[in-house]
């Protein structure tokens, strides 16, 4: 059986990773957000909406958020 310290120390460390990873997933979302609220996808253009995007953008942004967790 783990000595009672050891194991307190090896939680503590576990949860400072995944708080860390949780922050940086937290953060990739909000750039994801800024990045969709951008000059790129507001406003009209040639009389015509710009605010679509591509289907590989979102999936490439998703999976910068998906590694942020898996770190």
């Amino acid at each position: 059986m783990p000595h009672p310290k050891n194991y307190i120390q090896r939680l503590q460390a576990e949860n400072a990773e995944l708080l860390q990873n949780l922050n940086s997933a937290a953060f990739e979302i909000q750039q994801f957000r800024a990045f969709l609220a951008s000059e790129k996808f507001t406003g009209t253009e040639n009389g015509e909406r710009k605010d679509w995007i591509a289907t590989r953008d979102v999936d490439a942004r998703l999976m910068q958020i998906l590694e942020s967790l898996h770190d």
